[in-house]
């Protein structure tokens, strides 16, 4: 089986809230997502996507997904999509960096090869461990009236995780912190979510001033080293997201004792390939892990379902489905919601395929 096609189709994925608020004043109303079709010689097609949310929250940009794309597609065509490691090989050699470009492709290779064998990509990734997944959902900055407005929402449709975005002032998120913890009811969790929206001394008052409230604080700086300094003072436990971009990462942060949770992100390793490996030494060390990845639509989800449903339960925090953030659908059967739980497609591949009408014409094809 070989690569003879590779093509990019770009859709607009507005937000379903209208104004998605998050970090240090940032907001995203519609998110470019980029959808990848590899064709093979064989007749079988494999569906990656990757939606970076604007070009600000980790070094990524959509518009760079095509260029990346149509550099590398002279390395990866005749190649076999089901060698995914050598495919994750070739694409690392001939393109530096870049993780968010290659990652479309890596999925799209693991969706034809669990095509090819008539299996889910959860079994080739170590196997299903579960069927369902807890997820979070996201009360974004706003009012308090506001958050207990969503959060009553969520609750009704079984969510238990809630990530509280902050990193405004460290004083009025501490007054929402104190508004909504006490309201938590037995089984609910708390994300306090900077996304690098702090400067060290803003996520230590954010800290002191909720110091007898337990959630967790996640990404409070830009700078691993501030991290590291909050994780050491502040009473909270510590997720670490986009500090962990490599493995060299992780075991930096696992030598240096840097967090008690970490988000793993597909689009932040470059797909399917590296997360495995980056899920696989978290649970190694035990550290539990929300599985995910930036944005999109039903692809991303079910990629990230697939992964998160391979992961271990005692290590396994929550997940999310990234599709339902938004307004138009990719796929008209998409990955399932069942009272706040992921299920995962038994399907072969990813067990998605997504509405041609909604993709419309490729942006960029490429033939062997």
């Amino acid at each position: 089986m070989k690569i003879d096609r590779i093509s990019v189709f770009k859709v607009d994925l507005p937000y379903v809230g209208g104004d998605y608020g998050w970090g240090d004043g940032f907001v995203i109303r519609v998110a470019e997502t980029m959808v990848v079709r590899i064709d093979t010689d064989q007749g079988l097609t494999g569906w990656g996507e990757v939606c970076p949310i604007g070009g600000n929250y980790l070094p990524a940009h959509a518009k760079g997904v095509p260029g990346g794309i149509e550099h590398l597609a002279p390395y990866l065509m005749g190649e076999d999509p089901r060698n995914t490691g050598r495919i994750d090989g070739l694409m690392d050699r001939w393109l530096m960096g870049h993780p968010y470009v290659k990652t479309p492709i890596d999925v799209a290779c693991w969706d034809i090869a669990g095509k090819a064998l008539n299996t889910p990509v959860h079994t080739l990734l170590g196997g299903k461990q579960q069927d369902s997944m807890r997820m979070y959902r996201v009360l974004p900055h706003g009012s308090v009236d506001a958050m207990f407005d969503q959060l009553a929402a969520h609750r009704e449709t079984g969510y238990e995780h809630f990530q509280l975005k902050v990193g405004l002032n460290p004083d009025d998120d501490a007054r929402r912190l104190h508004a909504l913890i006490p309201e938590l009811k037995p089984g609910e969790k708390v994300f306090a979510d900077a996304n690098r929206g702090f400067r060290r001394d803003e996520a230590l008052k954010l800290a002191a001033l909720t110091e007898d409230l337990f959630y967790f604080l996640e990404q409070p700086c830009t700078a691993y080293h501030d991290n590291l300094a909050v994780r050491r003072r502040a009473k909270q436990p510590v997720k670490l997201d986009e500090s962990i971009q490599s493995v060299d990462d992780l075991l930096r942060a696992f030598e240096d004792d840097a967090c008690d949770e970490v988000c793993v992100k597909i689009a932040r390793f470059g797909g399917l390939t590296k997360s495995r490996l980056v899920r696989d030494l978290c649970a190694a060390r035990g550290v539990p892990m929300t599985v995910e990845d930036s944005w999109g639509g039903e692809i991303v989800t079910a990629a990230l379902s697939h992964l998160a449903a391979s992961t271990p339960p005692d290590v396994m925090m929550n997940t999310t489905d990234l599709h339902n953030y938004n307004t138009v659908k990719l796929a008209q059967e998409g990955p399932r919601v069942v009272k706040g739980r992921l299920m995962v497609s038994d399907a072969p591949g990813l067990g998605v395929e997504p509405d041609k009408a909604v993709l419309g014409d490729p942006i960029l094809t490429i033939s062997a």
